[in-house]
């Protein structure tokens, strides 16, 4: 995507405040609005596209106050800041780009940041958290790591990986997904319906043992201007992954990942 002479100038200004040791919490906000992801990076075929700072505020509403959290597919911290912020969390943050890691870190200092794919999570010892969040990659994505990870998810669908990888390792999962993702429409809506999955959604949900809900209304339709480069309709889902056979491993475990 091609940005327009406003955005450039707006994007190197954000810039120049990463430039800075410290930033003030205006020039945080400035960077999450205006550091684009297409200026340095090739993001459609990675399917990886920032959530409008807007809706990462609204979002915050489905985190559970003072959580111990993680967040996967991290980009530069857009879920986390508010989760951070607004709902006083413990921030753990994966992201694979060191480009998006370089900025998350000026943006977020106070969260722990990992460098790596969410599919090699098993290198860490990671606690259990009590709620992931993420807005994953789209579709297919080729990122070439995949690591030796025990997932009941077979498909190659990122945003279904991530959530399977989020069940070994959180109690409860909040996302965002496209709307053909989930098995309801509630964003653009009138009333909020439930739809046949579809073969995707359906393997998903038949692999796993698990089920989305509505946690609460949050119609994304409200951004769809507000994406960079992209238009997605989207739904806020959550999931409860103590309800699932996934959940047998003991709350005091370290290292969550089967072998």
């Amino acid at each position: 995507m091609k940005l327009s002479k406003e955005k450039i100038k707006l994007h190197n200004q954000a810039e120049e405040y990463l430039k800075k040791d410290v930033l003030t919490f205006d020039e945080k906000l400035f960077v999450l609005e205006n550091w684009n992801e297409a200026a340095t990076n090739i993001n459609s075929s990675a399917g990886a596209f920032f959530t409008p700072v807007d809706l990462a505020k609204d979002f915050s509403l489905v985190i559970y106050e003072k959580a111990n959290i993680v967040d996967l597919c991290a980009g530069i911290g857009m879920l986390s800041f508010f989760a951070y912020h607004y709902r006083n969390c413990k921030v753990t943050c994966i992201e694979l780009n060191p480009d998006y890691v370089r900025v998350g870190k000026k943006v977020l200092p106070e969260a722990s940041w990992i460098n790596d794919s969410i599919t090699e999570l098993q290198k860490y010892n990671l606690p259990k958290f009590q709620q992931a969040i993420s807005n994953p990659p789209f579709g297919k994505i080729k990122t070439g790591l995949y690591g030796d990870i025990d997932l009941k998810y077979k498909g190659s669908e990122f945003e279904f990986l991530t959530i399977d990888i989020a069940s070994k390792i959180a109690e409860e999962g909040s996302f965002i997904l496209p709307q053909q993702s989930t098995p309801f429409k509630y964003s653009g809506e009138r009333n909020y319906q439930e739809v046949q999955p579809t073969s995707k959604l359906s393997k998903f949900l038949k692999e796993t043992g698990l089920e989305m809900q509505l946690p609460i209304g949050i119609d994304t339709s409200v951004y769809l201007n507000d994406w960079n480069g992209v238009s997605p309709m989207c739904e806020v889902i959550d999931i409860d992954f103590t309800q699932t056979e996934q959940s047998s491993t003991s709350p005091e475990e370290i290292n969550l990942f089967n072998y």
